[in-house]
């Protein structure tokens, strides 16, 4: 191979590592906790939550998780076929490649919650499934930073729940489970 070739697969990798960096640090740096919103998904389950729902809801705390624990390979899994080409990766292998670049920055006392999970139609490429809240609160290593993501859970194989999509949400738009209907049903 000649100097030069294939830096352009390298310069679109880094731009789609870029991309995907801000959810990797909403995503990957601490425990879950639920907490109470309105528009909640009910059924016939324990708590409200019927059985679907409830997977999907330990399917997004997992994708959390394996980011936390830095199991890219099961982050990766995690994600469907399309969110992984969105990220410029064919395969698992590709986007383990792109998502276990270098952290910027630790966040040791970061906190990450979930909100009530609602139920999402189909949008564009994304199939109807569950939406999902996520906030990352930086802690103590950025004090006062805050990100509200959106995330489209869908059933994928052998009852597994994937992430579909990832929205950034607006603070000034809200963050209930009406705002994540409306972000993940406009991008």
């Amino acid at each position: 191979m000649r100097i030069g070739e294939g830096w352009g697969l390298v310069v679109v990798r880094l731009r789609h590592a870029a991309g995907v960096f801000g959810m990797v640090v909403a995503l990957s740096l601490a425990g879950c906790d639920g907490d109470d919103g309105t528009g909640a998904v009910t059924g016939a389950g324990g708590g409200g939550r019927d059985k679907g729902t409830a997977a999907a809801i330990d399917a997004a705390r997992a994708f959390q998780q394996a980011s936390v624990n830095q199991d890219w390979e099961a982050a990766c899994e995690a994600r469907t076929e399309r969110l992984r080409q969105h990220m410029g990766a064919d395969t698992v292998a590709e986007c383990v490649d792109i998502v276990e670049a270098p952290r910027i920055r630790d966040y040791p006392d970061a906190r990450v919650t979930t909100g009530e999970a609602v139920e999402v139609e189909a949008f564009g490429p994304h199939p109807a499934g569950i939406g999902l809240r996520v906030t990352f609160e930086a802690g103590t290593a950025a004090a006062g930073m805050i990100i509200h993501t959106a995330l489209r859970l869908v059933p994928g194989e052998e009852d597994a729940w994937l992430v579909d999509q990832v929205v950034n949400l607006d603070e000034t738009m809200g963050t209930d489970t009406e705002a994540v209907r409306t972000a993940l049903a406009r991008k």
